[in-house]
């Protein structure tokens, strides 16, 4: 497991680097046509702070548990949108936000579980 998080914040780096040395280097960038339509951002950023907020709400229940209930829950939403039972329609780039948000709260304790390891029993 330590491998694969080591090589997927290396691909991660990769990919922001990228992004950030093409923006420098072009005279002609525009942050705004670079930037995520605001639906995308709501579901990166509710993604963020549910797991996040939920994590240090409930500390006896594991936050790898609660980040995969709101993806189940957010998965869920989508789906219904495809049978028409909520309002809105199904797209892949929720998903797709819905997930960074998730991985962006639980990385850290990811990697603070990498580097020093897993925390003491709670009592």
């Amino acid at each position: 497991m330590q491998s694969l998080l080591t090589w997927v914040g290396r691909a991660a780096l990769l990919v922001v680097l990228a992004v950030a040395v093409k923006g420098a280097l072009d005279p002609h960038h525009s942050a705004a046509a670079m930037a995520p339509p605001p639906d995308v951002v709501e579901h990166v950023a509710f993604g963020y702070l549910l797991t996040l907020l939920t994590a240090v709400s409930l500390p006896r229940v594991s936050p790898w548990l609660i980040g995969a209930g709101f993806l189940g829950v957010a998965m869920t939403f989508e789906l219904m949108q495809v049978f028409g039972l909520v309002s809105g329609t199904f797209q892949w780039k929720d998903v797709a936000a819905n997930v960074g948000g998730v991985a962006a709260a639980l990385a850290p304790i990811a990697l603070a579980r990498r580097r020093y390891g897993a925390p003491s029993a709670r009592p």
